[in-house]
């Protein structure tokens, strides 16, 4: 394929320019957390889809998320994570970031007092 002329040039430019800004990652401010729990929620008895809702225990928010697939992580494993608008990427064990979408927005979702009832 032979490419001629400026307006094919810079058709083409503008093409691979945009590949670029779109597969730019955004900055995120990471934190550290812990999935408190996790439970798998299917659409009926023998549903064809599952999805499986983790509380998220941050530092000063606690938040509940909704995944497709389970997280490569287990319930009281600490984890990497960021928040952006209703959105929550997470990084499993293996050192991949999952997307996930927040349930329960993080203004009513304040962090959960310890108390002795936690952990009977």
């Amino acid at each position: 394929m032979r490419i001629s002329g400026v307006p094919a040039v810079a058709t083409w430019v503008g093409f691979l320019v945009s590949l670029i800004l779109h597969a730019a990652p955004k900055s995120l401010i990471w934190q550290s957390g812990q999935l408190e729990s996790m439970k798998e929620v299917g659409a009926e008895p023998g549903g064809k889809w599952t999805s499986y809702v983790y509380d998220l225990q941050g530092k000063e928010r606690s938040y509940t998320i909704v995944l497709p697939a389970p997280l490569k992580a287990s319930v009281h494993q600490k984890v990497m994570f960021a928040v952006e608008k209703s959105l929550v990427y997470i990084h499993d064990t293996d050192g991949k970031v999952r997307k996930s979408c927040i349930l329960e927005p993080a203004e009513t979702a304040r962090r959960k007092p310890v108390t002795a009832d936690r952990f009977r």
